[in-house]
């Protein structure tokens, strides 16, 4: 079956592949290990920005529950609350008397 496919497809075949050889040198490969060491460090970036983010959130969601809750504390030296206690009632000394004012001549 090899020599088969070799009578077949071996002048066109080997004229490609002359034509590749000749057409210059290969480029050179990219390096995969350059590549992932460079992925790596924006990985660990981002991963780092996001973990500073999200603690910043929380440390921002900590502080406003804190103050909420201090606002809505009872001050501490304040008594708790008690039924109203009656207050004396004075009368009145003298009442003023209302003062008439002049009314403008009519023209």
């Amino acid at each position: 079956m090899d020599q088969e496919m070799d009578r077949r497809e071996s002048p066109e075949l080997r004229a490609a592949f002359e034509a590749l050889l000749d057409a210059g040198p290969e480029p050179p490969l990219p390096s995969v290990t350059d590549a992932a060491v460079a992925g790596g460090r924006r990985i660990r970036r981002r991963r780092t920005a996001v973990a500073l983010a999200g603690a910043l959130v929380v440390a921002v969601c900590g502080v406003t529950t804190a103050v909420n809750v201090a606002d809505s504390r009872p001050d501490s030296v304040q008594q708790p609350l008690a039924p109203p206690t009656p207050t004396p009632t004075q009368e009145p000394t003298e009442v003023p008397s209302p003062v008439a004012t002049p009314e403008p001549a009519a023209r």
